[in-house]
């Protein structure tokens, strides 16, 4: 039996392992968020393998996750809150200090220049997702909608895109339907590496060998992906949608498209045909560096493939006309007849049920400074690209952003433009940082607050894994985390009690829900549904609290007063959701009241921490299930991308004689992780190094060397970092720099710090963006190289 130590109830009612073995979780260090079991001794993770008993990887995980240890033991962990002194330096405080100090400092501030003037950036990282509901739930009961998300500097476009071309709830994610596509064309990413997919290495082996199946793969460079394609496509970075634009243009000039599904299934084809028909196909293929012919050939393979789909990442999700890149995307597969088909691309869903919201289509909250729109991505909460926040800080607006609370997020290092982000922090009048480390961003913070990692507390990871099943992967703590360090949604709770946002529970509320039993949490549900109205005529937002009264009522219910949330969307499930449900659960529950429904599925997520199914969709019905439009039908030419196609089709490419070089920067190696792990040691071995990756034709050029030192500038700043000479790069003009590095790190929380790397934000620019999203062009930065001095 496991030695266990006793933590405080809001992280967990039962105790945490000290030692353990064969202990359930996940690997945190990318989106797919692997199954693996860990063993536990004193606390501390020190074993590592896969697990196969996880449904979703089925025993698959790549190098990195063996290093997860290195995210919960590494020397810069917070271990209690601390306040910023006079001379910068930290002093602990108590939480009870911290929590009524910056409540105070949020309150006079909402109070004088209005709820618009508090913004949060962050929530949920690569698989901590517990928070999402708390945090948006404190947003809404303070009144202000300023929320910036890294996923809004990634994939905001395609929610957007959805929901002008099929009105589509904002839960929902396309995607290919890899292992039955006879034709698969990858843009964007190398998958073989970034582990797009269930086990990509094994995925790609099959398709590889699969009898009547075509892998086209587009990229500048020669990867682990296109190694193994049945054809690379080599194009030009950033021309991605004149790529897409030639390739749609094909199906129409040469009548390759559907017909009978276009006429059934869509509207507005003949605006894209007046369009389309006249486009110069040869054009585009020289603009991307193919051919017309190349494009006409692999346009006529598309259609006549039994189920062809397209793959995309952030190659073409940060780079130029990344929106109507989106848009270009679906028209293809609309035009083909593959959207929403097995075989082509197909609509999953997570845990959060879709559902149309009924003022979707109302004027959305704006950016005060560009009136980028908040677009609602992963739920119906808009979320904001973190590319606007400095300016929306420095701005002469009244309501520019005053105070920002910036949690399970480290700006400084994470988002473009570092110069501005440092510069719109210096103008704040107060930053508060919830995290678990001592990121750079919290080191210029006037509040800094501690908080478990992932592997500490309840967790959940909300991204989509496998079509048609919905998983659910529930994780208990596995390891203890510091003594003073709160979960997100307990910080969330104190704060919005003590800036008087959230009213006081209810003597009769608390009566309600003291049994610890079903029918009481039903009551209890009622009863606060029953006071939505009085909260409202008192100036309350009410929906929040249905979330924080849930929470301090009936949270003791449950293994963590958090998990509330998770068991309130086992019964939105069962109301919404109820035939993708019995699917699952069987024709012997179709006689079950929504409660009893919810009831099994909370019962079955807690029973299996190693994940479990929840409810299948229909495969038949993939793509009318997810048209919100009356007549179910897809709009080929929403009007809000007209101009922007016609811009593309018009202007071209545009150099810039002054910065002849692209650099993809940020991109996926086997040894980077975003910016999660701080740790430089958990790169093993000859794990990846910062370097500028430079062809030898590029290098010869330039005077450079392997192991020379670079310079690489942009008009926003200058990076130094060793050349590697990288075989795997022929086209002129194009280098490229990993991510996760530029850290400041040190051995002891308040030691000297080191630089690990090049941070490749230093020399991006927030102006350098999407006009639709505000998403960067991380992936098409302009810039010179040469060798440093």
């Amino acid at each position: 039996m496991s030695d266990v130590r006793a933590v405080d109830p809001s992280v967990s009612k039962t105790p945490i392992p000290l030692n353990g073995s064969e202990l359930a979780t996940v690997c945190v260090l990318c989106s797919h968020n692997c199954g693996i079991r860990v063993d536990v001794e004193d606390g501390r993770i020190t074993k590592i393998r896969a697990d196969e008993s996880n449904p979703i990887s089925e025993g698959y995980m790549c190098n990195k996750a063996v290093t997860c240890d290195r995210y919960a033991h590494h020397p810069q962990r917070l271990h209690h809150p601390m306040r910023r002194r006079p001379d910068g330096s930290f002093e602990e405080i108590s939480w009870d200090v911290a929590i009524s100090e910056i409540a105070a400092k949020l309150g006079t501030m909402r109070e004088q220049h209005g709820p618009r003037s508090i913004g949060l950036v962050g929530i949920g990282g690569q698989a901590n997702h517990m928070d999402a509901p708390y945090a948006t739930s404190f947003l809404r009961a303070v009144g202000t909608r300023r929320l910036f998300n890294a996923y809004a500097q990634e994939k905001t476009q395609h929610h957007l895109v959805d929901s002008w071309m099929l009105d589509s709830a904002p839960s929902v994610f396309l995607h290919a339907d890899l292992e039955r596509a006879s034709y698969l064309l990858v843009m964007g990413t190398n998958p073989r590496i970034s582990n797009r997919g269930h086990n990509p290495t094994e995925t790609f082996k099959h398709l590889a060998k699969k009898e009547d199946c075509c892998v086209v793969v587009a990229d500048p460079r020669k990867t682990e992906t296109t190694r193994g394609a049945t054809r690379h496509l080599q194009v030009k970075p950033g021309t991605d949608a004149f790529m897409l634009i030639g390739l749609a243009s094909a199906m129409v000039q040469n009548e390759l498209y559907d017909a009978d599904f276009v006429a059934q299934q869509t509207v507005g084809y003949d605006e894209v045909r007046d369009v389309l028909g006249h486009v110069d196909i040869d054009e585009m293929g020289k603009r991307c560096g193919l051919d017309g012919a190349t494009l006409r050939d692999e346009a006529r393979a598309f259609c006549a493939a039994d189920g062809a789909a397209i793959m995309y990442d952030l190659g073409v999700e940060q780079t130029h006309f990344s929106t109507l890149v989106s848009y270009l995307i679906r028209l293809n597969l609309a035009l083909s007849g593959n959207l929403g088909r097995v075989g082509g691309d197909v609509f999953m869903e997570n845990f959060t049920p879709p559902e149309l919201s009924a003022n979707r289509n109302e004027e959305p909250e704006r950016a005060v400074v560009s009136g980028i729109p908040g677009i609602r991505a992963l739920g119906n909460f808009a979320m904001f690209s973190p590319s606007l926040v400095p300016e929306e800080i420095m701005t002469d607006h009244p309501e520019r952003i005053r105070g920002l609370i910036v949690e399970g997020s480290n700006p400084l290092l994470s988002y473009s433009d570092t110069g501005a982000w440092r510069e719109a922090i210096d103008r704040l009048e107060l930053l508060v940082v919830i995290d678990p480390a001592f990121s750079e961003t919290a080191r210029v913070a006037d509040y800094v607050l501690p908080c478990p990692v992932g592997y500490e507390k309840w967790e959940i990871a909300l991204f989509p894994k496998r079509h048609p099943q919905i998983d659910v992967q529930l994780r208990p703590p596995v390891i203890p985390g510091p003594d003073k360090a709160l979960p997100e949604p307990e910080i969330y709770a104190r704060l919005g009690e003590a800036m008087g946002v959230i009213a006081p529970l209810p003597e009769d509320l608390l009566a309600v829900g003291l049994p610890e039993t079903a029918e009481a949490r039903m009551a209890f549900l009622g009863t606060v549904m029953g006071k939505l109205g009085d909260l409202a005529a008192d100036g309350y937002d009410g929906e929040s609290h249905l979330v924080f009264w849930g929470y301090r009522g009936i949270g003791h219910h449950f293994p963590a007063p958090s998990v509330v949330a998770i068991w309130a969307q086992c019964q939105a499930n069962a109301m919404s959701r109820r035939d993708a449900v019995l699917r699952v659960l069987g024709d012997e529950w179709a006689d079950k009241t929504p409660g009893e429904v919810g009831e099994e599925l909370f019962r079955r997520i807690l029973e299996h921490p190693e994940g479990v199914e929840i409810a299948r969709l229909s495969e038949e019905t993939n793509l009318s299930d997810h048209i919100g439009y009356a007549d179910k039908k897809v709009r080929l030419a929403p009007p809000q991308l007209r101009e922007e196609l016609q811009r593309a089709i018009e202007q071209g490419t545009k150099e810039d004689a002054d910065y002849p070089f692209v650099l993809g920067s940020g991109l996926r190696t086997r040894w980077t992780a975003n910016t999660i792990q701080r740790d430089p040691g958990w790169r093993k071995g000859s794990g990846a190094k910062c370097e500028l990756h430079v062809s030898a034709a590029d290098a010869e050029k330039l005077g450079l060397a392997e192991g020379n030192t670079a310079r690489v500038e942009t008009r926003r700043g200058a990076l130094e970092m060793p050349v590697a000479i990288d075989k795997n790069l022929s086209m002129p003009g194009y280098v490229w720099m990993p991510n996760g590095f530029g850290m400041e790190y040190a051995e002891t929380l308040d030691g000297e710090t080191r630089l690990v790397g090049a941070n490749c934000n230093e020399i991006t620019d927030v102006a350098d963006r999407d006009p639709f999203t505000g998403c960067p062009h991380h992936r098409m930065v302009r810039v010179k190289v040469s060798a440093a001095a």
